[in-house]
């Protein structure tokens, strides 16, 4: 346990000096508080846009186009950000070299995933659910109305979606040679979730789908209990995928 600590302050101060906690953070509070703001004045912008023989008509924006906005930017930005920022978590100390002394004085390989694992998992849980409060908040103080629905089950959803992400980056990065592999990796298991949405018939079994049926909730027409069988391959496919790397990552010369 104490070499676990000792591994986890070296994460966060190493996070903390290269800036990438403080940059994933900044993105984080932004998304939070911009995309209410941004829902609630983008009639304006359209209708700065509108010209002469032109005529464009917008609803008048509710809690709904906040949560669109919210979860748009999640993805695109957020989550994006967070994966380019930290899939070299494995992959570039072994390039650099800087885990060889810890391990021949006896630091476990499996530590050093664990204790990993754990930092990116928690960042990922802060970060996500300091943007969802922020927009929470400021939703509830542009919009008064109670047009939204099941807002536990998208932020969990999404949240299970970031997990599997962060395994999968894990497990990328722990055979991976540099960020590039591990970037690309990621990016066919995206594609792949992508080109599964497109079936009805396999939307309930893709775990894609806590991330694309967040809207879909908050708009009532659907519920998590509806992709169980997503979530449920999104948990199993999380915890094989750490397991997997643990294999990888102790048979991999330094």
């Amino acid at each position: 346990m104490t070499q676990l600590t000792v591994f986890l302050r070296k994460e966060v101060l190493g996070g903390w000096r290269n800036k990438k906690i403080i940059i994933c953070g900044v993105i984080f509070l932004m998304v939070g508080m911009l995309s209410p703001f941004l829902a609630k004045i983008m009639p304006d912008i359209f209708s700065s846009m509108v010209t002469d023989g032109i005529q464009i008509t917008v609803s008048t924006p509710t809690s709904v186009d906040s949560w669109m906005q919210f979860y748009d930017n999640i993805g695109s930005l957020g989550l994006l950000v967070f994966v380019i920022l930290f899939a070299d978590t494995i992959c570039a100390e072994i390039e650099q070299g800087t885990l060889i002394n810890l391990i021949t004085k006896g630091l476990p390989r499996q530590t050093i995933l664990l204790a990993k694992t754990l930092y990116l998992y928690f960042l990922w849980t802060l970060f996500y659910a300091a943007a969802f409060l922020i927009c929470l908040l400021y939703t509830r103080i542009y919009f008064n109305d109670s047009l939204t629905h099941h807002l536990i089950s998208a932020g969990f959803s999404y949240w299970l979606f970031g997990l599997l992400s962060i395994s999968l980056l894990l497990l990328s990065s722990a055979f991976a040679k540099n960020v590039y592999q591990v970037l690309l990796f990621l990016a066919a298991f995206y594609g792949i979730g992508v080109l599964g949405s497109l079936f009805e018939s396999l939307q309930k079994i893709n775990p894609y789908s806590l991330s694309s049926q967040t809207i879909a909730y908050i708009q009532g027409n659907s519920e998590l209990m509806d992709f169980l069988p997503a979530v449920l391959i999104a948990v199993v496919g999380s915890f094989l995928s750490l397991i997997i790397s643990r294999s990888i990552f102790q048979k991999r010369k330094l």
